[in-house]
């Protein structure tokens, strides 16, 4: 039996690096998987009336942004009635408009020539996890 020259083995040995080398880079540039759609997560939590939270909403925030899937809009409503949206991180858009299009429509119901009947608003949570939504369940109360 033969044995492998030094030159050979040398060689073989720097193949093997850089295919390691390669595999490692590319698991480390791998995109996460986006988000699957809310309307295709395994459970959603409704909440339909104001409730009130166990902690701060600081902390609250900070739940919804450790959920394992960022399926989430919340308004939070301060006690002087002032509003915030929170949305996950990645939803957050900066567009700039020059010029914006309206319908008559819009238009006449900013003169108020429309009269809304009812307005309905849910917040909701969704997401693969039950875990997730145990998460945002115990920061209600």
């Amino acid at each position: 039996m033969k044995t492998l020259s030094g030159i050979f083995k040398f060689k073989l040995g720097m193949l093997v690096a850089i295919a390691v080398l390669a595999v490692a880079t590319y698991r480390a540039f791998a995109q996460t998987p986006a988000e699957p759609p809310a309307a295709k997560a395994k459970f959603v939590l409704k909440i339909k009336e104001p409730t009130t939270l166990k902690n701060t909403p600081a902390e609250f925030e900070k739940v919804l942004r450790n959920l394992r899937t960022q399926l989430y809009d919340i308004d939070m409503v301060d006690e002087h009635g002032q509003h915030q949206k929170i949305v996950p991180q990645h939803a957050k858009l900066d567009i700039k408009t020059d010029k914006v299009t309206t319908s008559e429509l819009a238009k006449s119901a900013e003169a108020g020539e429309l009269t809304l009947i009812q307005t309905r608003a849910t917040q909701q949570v969704s997401s693969m996890y039950v875990s997730d939504i145990k998460a945002v369940v115990d920061q209600l109360q």
